[in-house]
C-alpha cells in the first residue's frame, strides 16, 4: 500500500489528545537511540570494531609460506589506535549527546503535546513545531514512547511523546489515532 493509499483510507478516530509532560534525561537517550542517524552510526562502529579485531587476529594467525606473521605489528598497532575511538564514540553518542541537549535548561522545560486529525505538535519553550499527517513517513511504539518520523534531507525529525505522559486507558487510542495516520507502524 502506498503513503497516498493509506492516506486516503486513513479515517480519523476522532480523538484529540493533550498531554503535559516535562522530559527527562532518559527521554532523550531514548530518542537519540531511535534516530536513524545514530542507528546507522552504531551499526558503523560494531562493523568497524569487527574489522579491527578480525585485523588483530589476522596479526597472529595468518603466516605467510616461511611462518611469520604477515601483518606488521607498527600498521596494526596504529589502525586499532586510530579506528578504536572514533568507534566508542559512535557507541557512546546517544548517552553523550542526549547529556548535551539534557544541560540546556529550555529543554527541561514542560512540553504540551496534542496529537488530532491534523497532525502532531509540540510546544515548549523553544517554540511551536507542528506536524501533518501526511507528511510522517512511519512510526515507531517502544515501551517507553511513541515516536513520529518525519524525513528531512539525510536524517528524519522525530515527535516524541513519552508514555508516562499518557493515562494506560488512553494508550490504544493514541496507539489508533497514530496507526491511522502514518503507513509504517512498528511496535517494539
Amino acid at each position: 500500500m502506498t503513503a497516498q493509499e493509506h492516506a486516503d483510507s486513513a479515517t480519523d478516530i476522532g480523538v484529540r489528545s493533550e498531554y503535559g509532560f516535562v522530559p527527562t534525561r532518559a527521554d532523550y537517550v531514548a530518542l537519540l537511540r531511535t534516530s536513524p542517524v545514530v542507528r546507522v552510526g552504531k551499526a558503523l562502529a560494531w562493523f568497524l570494531l569487527a574489522m579491527l579485531a578480525l585485523l588483530v587476529l589476522a596479526r597472529f594467525f595468518v603466516v605467510d609460506a616461511e611462518g611469520r606473521p604477515v601483518g606488521d605489528p607498527e600498521v596494526v598497532a596504529a589502525l586499532v589506535a586510530l579506528g578504536t575511538p572514533p568507534a566508542l564514540f559512535m557507541l557512546a553518542y546517544a548517552q553523550l549527546g542526549a547529556y548535551a541537549g539534557w544541560r540546556k535548561p529550555q529543554n527541561r522545560e514542560p512540553v504540551h503535546a496534542v496529537l488530532d486529525a491534523d497532525g502532531f505538535s509540540h510546544a515548549g519553550p523553544s517554540g511551536r513545531q507542528f506536524m501533518v499527517w501526511g507528511v510522517a513517513s512511519r512510526a515507531r511504539e517502544t515501551a517507553y514512547a511513541y515516536y513520529v518520523y518525519v524525513p528531512s534531507g539525510v536524517a528524519s525529525m522525530v515527535y516524541w511523546l513519552p508514555k508516562r505522559a499518557v493515562p494506560v486507558g488512553e494508550q490504544a487510542a493514541v496507539r489508533a489515532q497514530i496507526q491511522a495516520h502514518v503507513p509504517r507502524y512498528r511496535i517494539r
